[in-house]
């Protein structure tokens, strides 16, 4: 790999202009709002942003948005061609690498930077770190927004890193919310809580981004680690040091280590929090009870950068890695299913890289379309509330081809599928708030409807299709080559 850790990966975004300097902003709302502007309406590509001189905090205190809102950050975070950065070539890229990888564990390791500085027992003040308020209806601060929440399995012993949000209570209490059906809230409730256990547990902040990339997607299967994935992403170890609180594996580069204990029944009110998708959709502006962390210990490096992601309304700064990896996955999902003729998948970020998918292939056979979409639609638990599937000609990243496609080649009543209680979860935003409710009181399966488009001219008269007119990529070379000095300027 071409970077060595976290400071250096900054390092490589300065010298390439990705990374913007703001000073001055506060913690509350104005470090959220400046990188939701940005993430929003800013031009691509998209800056990390860094915020130094926090008004109440020392000098050299730190938090940076935006860890992997370019394509050439993603890139460069994986390993991957960093001259084909196309949003297509990108995941074939990602495809191509994350198939072929071996997993590296990880190597302890005796010091670390992380402990230049220590909080411990009493002297534990969490405060002391610039946690951001990030939008106007949140009630608390967020520690954990990107980060690896870090869990051992007490009966394989493996380590689980997740992303799940971390709000602060007060100095010493944090509030920890996990999704229904994650590692993290499987190994915290059944593998301690049912049996009356407490569970140790680490959040690490400032991370390799290959280990963030690694710990904030669905990659790897129950009993993996993601210490062992991000390895196998580098081609090398990642170095670790082991907790004196909690005995788990902490990452030695991380900007920030906290160490504490969950306790059964120990619960603080935890939200409201914007999430994702740009809704508060847990259980709308109410708090729900979660368990607490109780901090035992505080490291940070010197002059520590607290790092942080801003879901809002997209697109937000998850939604371009959630766009990569959730194609990517939708792609390799369909070829284990033997779909053959795919030629691209792009999950657009308007719709979060989850819930608006779009599937290119080249028609081979009656229903290819239809089987194809019906297998994407299924991906993941709030995954393809719209699915189209188009033709080989038209680029699935490109909304107006899209567009185009949906609306000239297929009759809506033919065209459109809708699909009824496929698998949902609490983060849906379209599921009704009283459904929820009843969820929290009496757990049932909550579930969603999902739309297929089949937006494919059809098989059986597509030879006899009205021509297209559009330019041909021969006379289009040879316009661009003839006409470059002018068209330079217009056309990127």
């Amino acid at each position: 790999m071409s970077y060595v850790d976290f400071r250096e990966w900054l390092g490589l975004l300065e010298n390439r202009g990705e990374l913007k300097h703001i000073s001055g902003a506060n913690w509350d709302l104005e470090m959220g709002a400046i990188a939701e502007i940005v993430f929003r309406e800013g031009r691509d590509p998209k800056p990390a942003l860094l915020f130094d001189d926090i008004p109440g905090y020392p000098k050299g205190y730190r938090t940076l948005f935006g860890l992997l809102t370019s394509p050439w950050r993603i890139a460069k975070t994986l390993g991957l061609p960093e001259d084909d950065i196309g949003q297509i070539d990108l995941v074939k890229n990602w495809r191509n690498k994350a198939g072929n990888f071996p997993l590296i564990p990880p190597k302890i390791v005796n010091s670390s930077p992380v402990l230049a500085n220590s909080l411990v027992g009493d002297q534990v003040d969490l405060l002391k770190l610039p946690s951001p308020r990030f939008h106007e209806l949140d009630r608390s601060r967020y520690i954990g927004t990107a980060h690896a929440v870090i869990q051992r399995d007490p009966d394989a012993q493996w380590i689980n890193l997740g992303t799940y949000r971390v709000m602060v209570v007060d100095k010493n209490r944090l509030a920890l919310h996990i999704l229904e059906g994650q590692h993290g809230g499987i190994i915290m409730h059944e593998k301690y809580f049912a049996r009356g256990h407490s569970m140790p547990v680490a959040i690490a902040i400032g991370v390799d981004p290959a280990l963030y990339w690694s710990a904030c997607r669905s990659f790897t299967p129950w009993g993996v680690s993601e210490y062992d994935y991000a390895g196998g992403i580098k081609g090398e170890p990642l170095e670790v040091i082991e907790g004196e609180q909690t005995g788990l594996l902490l990452p030695a580069s991380a900007e920030i280590v906290i160490e504490g204990e969950c306790h059964p029944g120990d619960l603080a009110e935890e939200g409201p929090f914007g999430e994702w998708h740009g809704y508060y959709a847990n259980l709308g502006l109410s708090s729900v009870p979660e368990p607490v962390i109780q901090v035992k210990a505080i490291y940070y490096r010197d002059n520590p950068i607290l790092t942080c992601a801003q879901p809002a309304v997209p697109p937000n700064d998850f939604t371009l890695c959630g766009a990569v990896a959730s194609s990517a996955g939708i792609w390799n999902r369909l070829e284990a299913n033997s779909i053959p003729g795919v030629k691209g998948v792009w999950c657009h970020e308007m719709g979060n890289g989850v819930l608006f998918n779009v599937i290119s292939i080249e028609q081979l056979y009656s229903g290819h379309a239809r089987q194809a979409g019906l297998i994407a639609s299924q991906y993941h638990a709030v995954s393809g509330r719209y699915t189209v599937v188009v033709e080989e000609d038209i680029d699935p990243s490109d909304l107006e081809q899209v567009i185009w496609a949906m609306i000239t080649r297929a009759l809506p009543d033919q065209s459109i599928q809708i699909l009824e209680r496929c698998r949902s979860g609490s983060a849906d935003p379209a599921i009704p708030l009283a459904e929820k409710m009843k969820y929290q009181t009496a757990p049932k399966p909550l579930t969603s409807s999902r739309v297929v488009i089949d937006a494919c001219r059809p098989l059986e008269w597509k030879k006899d299709w009205y021509p297209i007119a559009r330019i041909s990529p021969e006379l289009r070379t040879e316009i661009l080559k003839k006409w470059q000095p002018v068209l330079h300027h217009l056309v990127p």
